[in-house]
């Protein structure tokens, strides 16, 4: 059974009457009536906390939920309708800025900088801490998954919200379900994930600054662990972002014995931005193509 200490607390009779009729009404005792209102309360206290830490920038989305008692995504609904701006999380960032930083230091990577770098001076995805977000953001289920090219080497990305990729992905599903549908900025990562979206790169670190021979022998090398992760995750659809990579990625289902829808589409730079977006949404707009 359990545990009920006594608590003796002094009330107003006016609001010790309301609670007698409220009682009434749910025939049910005093005692029973106070237990759910408190629970109600206190509930709806948490919540009041939780978003007004949050306002203030005390405390992270996930902070928040968890005073709350609720999921990350009650909360990030909590936040849109409150009409708070949401960022990402800063303790993910501050992760990933610190891995940059040793990686730099231990490794000594110059690729930002110089457009011709040999393939083993640049530091992994895992060195960069890029991994590690990445999978901060890895569905329970992935229904599809986006692969591209390698992450880029001038430090942003997609999973830090600002990249061509992620603003025009996110362009693209707001064209195929609108744009009140769809959410912006920082919180489109969590909104992609909840519909079992993921994205992956074939090489481990950036390749868009290599040589071309380097950058080719990056992508195959690729392909082999392409090919272990959809053995894992059995993703429905699978969207390439950048035609010339669209063979190895090809390999990649055939090695996993895996059969999946396939879109294949230009990287949304410059001219090809239009055709990325237009090409997405089309295929969003057909469930055969791209399961959500």
């Amino acid at each position: 059974m359990k545990e009920r200490p006594q608590v003796n607390i002094r009330l107003d009779r006016e609001l010790l009457n309301e609670i007698d009729e409220l009682a009434s009404a749910e025939r049910i005792d005093r005692s029973e009536i106070t237990r759910r209102l408190l629970n109600s309360g206190l509930s709806a206290y948490r919540m009041d906390l939780a978003i007004r830490e949050y306002r203030q920038g005390n405390v992270s989305a996930w902070r928040a939920a968890s005073t709350a008692g609720v999921s990350l995504y009650e909360m990030l609904d909590r936040i849109q309708a409150e009409g708070i701006p949401y960022q990402l999380d800063p303790d993910i960032l501050e992760r990933l800025d610190a891995r940059a930083v040793e990686s730099h230091r231990t490794t000594r990577a110059t690729a930002v900088r110089e457009r011709t770098t040999t393939y083993g001076q640049v530091g992994t995805d895992i060195d960069s801490g890029i991994a590690s977000l990445r999978e901060e953001f890895r569905p329970a289920q992935v229904k599809t998954l986006f692969v591209g090219e390698s992450s880029p080497a001038g430090g942003t990305h997609f999973y830090r919200a600002n990249s061509n990729l992620f603003r025009a992905t996110r362009a693209a599903f707001a064209e195929a379900f609108g744009e009140d549908r769809v959410p912006d900025g920082p919180r489109f990562l969590h909104w992609f994930r909840e519909q079992g979206c993921w994205l992956v790169g074939l090489a481990d670190r950036p390749v868009n600054q290599l040589a071309g021979g380097e950058r080719d022998a990056a992508v195959t090398e690729g392909i082999g662990r392409l090919a272990d992760l959809i053995r894992e995750t059995r993703p429905q659809s699978v969207v390439v972002v950048k035609a010339s990579i669209a063979a190895a990625v090809r390999r990649a289902l055939e090695f996993a014995e895996h059969r999946a829808v396939t879109v294949e589409l230009p990287f949304p730079l410059r001219k090809w931005r239009n055709s990325y977006i237009t090409g997405l949404a089309s295929a969003l707009r057909e469930p055969d193509r791209i399961r959500l």
